[in-house]
């Protein structure tokens, strides 16, 4: 510091700019990505990927939980089950039901895009966020140094907008992914686990019933009384379903929307609003700067 209170103005600005040259040099040749930044967030970039990953999986296997019960609930609406000489079709006693899984799938795969998103967030921030917006800096950082005095106050404006978004992605993401999926942890995994606990043991029946193969060798006749016979059976394991099974999808649908969705729209939204506080806040002005220029 007191080497550079020792220089003029013109030389403190030829040290900066030499500065900028070597760190420019550093972020586009890798070295400062992959033997600083990357090695050094490491551990956070596998907690989150880790996370993501995790939540991926559960998504996945909660969406074929949810198009099971709706493809088993479909079979047994059009079985037809004979009451003297009219037949009755009960498995449509079952169609809030079959919505109801309906609207969980669909929750689910919006809640895979999102998971998807933040990994795809996660993968840009690790490869492209510093040569990208370290760029931006060094280009404002430049502009700063040697553009007009009216330029100033913008070039501030434009690098702290960089740094912001150099933060965001690349440490705000992966800090979000973790902190959202130790919240989830913490407070819904017992009620996830609780809900998809009593759905697989209620379609536990429902995959073990299969429609049967046609076979030539016994007819068209004995096909449909085994189609008879299997409807009856899975419409058996369709009514094991209690009354709180709607209750348990949704209350999936809110920790999954709550854990894929709210968290992170939340924590990005807190990430935006911290970002805009850094660029927006007030620039003190320099005795340079206040002063017009002609």
């Amino acid at each position: 510091m007191q080497f550079l209170s020792n220089l003029s103005n013109h030389q403190r600005r030829l040290s900066l700019l030499l500065c900028l040259l070597t760190l420019a040099a550093g972020i586009y040749s890798g070295i400062v990505q992959q033997r600083i930044v990357n090695p050094l967030l490491a551990p956070l970039d596998q907690q989150a990927n880790s996370a993501l990953k995790h939540s991926l999986m559960l998504s996945s296997a909660s969406f074929a939980t949810a198009r099971l019960i709706d493809r088993g609930i479909a079979f047994v609406s059009e079985a037809e089950v004979g009451v003297g000489v009219a037949s009755v079709k009960p498995g449509q006693l079952l169609k809030p039901l079959q919505d109801m899984a309906v609207r969980y799938s669909d929750v689910m795969v919006v809640a895979m895009t999102s998971i998807g998103l933040q990994l795809f967030l996660l993968e840009f921030g690790k490869l492209a966020a510093l040569p990208l917006f370290g760029g931006g800096m060094l280009a404002s950082a430049t502009l700063l140094l040697l553009g007009p005095p009216s330029w100033r106050r913008s070039c501030r404006y434009l690098l702290r907008g960089f740094i912001a978004l150099l933060l965001i992605i690349r440490i705000g993401i992966p800090l979000a992914a973790y902190g959202v999926a130790g919240l989830s942890d913490w407070v819904l995994t017992p009620q996830r686990e609780a809900a998809e606990a009593a759905l697989q043991l209620e379609t536990a029946a429902l995959q073990r019933t299969e429609q049967p193969a046609l076979s030539t060798e016994q007819g068209s006749l004995s096909w449909l009384k085994q189609m008879a016979a299997q409807a009856n059976d899975l419409f058996a394991a369709m009514k094991s379903f209690s009354d709180n099974m709607v209750e348990k999808l949704i209350q999936l649908i809110v920790v999954y929307a709550l854990q894929t969705l709210i968290f992170p729209l939340l924590s990005l939204y807190l990430l935006w609003q911290a970002g805009r506080w850094f660029v927006l806040r007030p620039i003190p002005l320099t005795p340079e700067s206040a002063i017009p220029a002609h």
